[in-house]
C-alpha cells in the first residue's frame, strides 16, 4: 500500500490570515494529486502574537472549513497548524488534520517553545494523537516536539508508521531540525514528513525551509530547499514493515528508563 504526500512550504505573512489563506488555497488547487497535503506550523498568522486571539476566533474556523472542503473535494487529507481556541477559552497551537468525508481531528502542541514566547500566549496540549491517514497509522506533532523522542517512540509502539510534523523552524538551526527529524524516523523505523516555513518573519526571523520526506532508515527522500514551493513523494508501507522485520526494535515497548 502506498501514500502520496505533498508538502506545501509556504512563506507566511505574519498577522494576515486572510492573505495567507488565499495563497495556501491557491497552492493547494495548483498542487499535484496526493493522498496527503501538509502545511507548516502557524501558517495563517506566523508569530504575530497580537493577532492570535482575533485570528483564533474569526479566521481559524472559516479557514478550517475551507480546508475541509478541499479535503472532501480532492478526496485527500490536509494537515496544518493554526492558532485555535479550545473549549476552555485558552489559545493553542493546533495541528488540524482534515479527512475526506470524516471531518477534522487535531493535536495541540504539547512542548511550547519559550524563545518564540509561546508559553506566554498559549496553553500546552496534554495528549498524543495517533490517527490513520488513508489507512496508514500516523501520529501528529509540531516543531519543538522533535526534541522529545519519547513522544515519537510511544506513538510508534502504538502502531504509527508515519509521523506528520508541521514546523516553523528558523536559521541558524537548519542542521538541527534535519538531524532530529532523521533520528525520529530512523529510531522508530517510520516515515516522517516535515513541512517547515520558509521566508522572513515580520521581526526579521529567517525560517529555514528544508521541508522533507524521510524514510524509515533516516534517508532524506525529498528536500524542498529554502525557498517557498512544494515537493512530493510516495511512501510505501512495505518499506516500514521490512525495516521492522529486520530489526524488531519496537517489540521492546517503552520502559520507565525511556521516559
Amino acid at each position: 500500500m502506498s501514500l502520496r504526500v505533498t508538502l506545501l512550504q509556504l512563506a507566511v505573512v505574519d498577522g494576515e490570515p486572510a492573505r495567507n489563506a488565499e495563497r495556501a488555497l491557491a497552492a493547494l488547487r495548483a498542487a499535484p494529486a496526493a493522498d496527503l497535503y501538509v502545511l507548516p506550523e502557524l501558517w495563517t498568522t506566523g508569530y504575530a502574537h497580537a493577532s492570535w486571539p482575533q485570528a483564533a476566533d474569526e479566521a481559524t474556523p472559516g479557514i478550517a472549513a475551507a480546508l475541509q472542503a478541499v479535503s472532501d473535494g480532492r478526496a485527500a487529507w490536509v494537515a496544518g497548524s493554526m492558532v485555535s481556541r479550545r473549549d476552555d477559552g485558552r489559545l493553542v497551537n493546533r495541528l488540524w488534520l482534515h479527512g475526506p468525508g470524516t471531518g477534522p481531528v487535531w493535536y495541540d502542541k504539547a512542548h511550547l517553545f519559550s524563545p518564540m514566547d509561546e508559553p506566554t500566549h498559549l496553553a500546552a496540549g496534554s495528549r498524543r494523537v495517533e490517527h490513520p491517514i488513508a489507512g496508514v497509522p500516523s501520529a501528529l506533532s509540531i516543531c519543538f516536539d522533535l526534541r522529545f523522542p519519547g513522544m515519537y517512540r510511544r506513538s510508534a509502539v502504538a502502531g504509527a508508521e508515519l509521523f506528520v510534523v508541521a514546523s516553523a523552524w528558523p536559521h541558524p538551526r537548519s542542521e538541527t531540525i534535519r538531524l532530529l527529524a532523521r533520528a525520529r524516523a530512523a529510531e522508530n523505523q517510520a516515515y516522517l514528513v516535515l513541512c517547515n516555513r520558509a521566508g522572513l518573519g515580520a521581526d526579521g526571523t529567517a525560517f529555514c525551509g528544508g521541508s522533507a520526506v524521510i524514510g524509515p532508515d533516516g534517508t532524506v527522500l525529498v528536500d524542498a530547499g529554502e525557498a517557498a514551493g512544494c515537493v512530493s513523494a510516495t511512501l510505501d508501507r512495505g518499506t516500514v514493515a521490512a525495516a521492522r522485520a529486520r530489526l524488531a526494535v519496537l517489540d521492546r515497548g517503552v520502559s520507565e528508563v525511556d521516559d
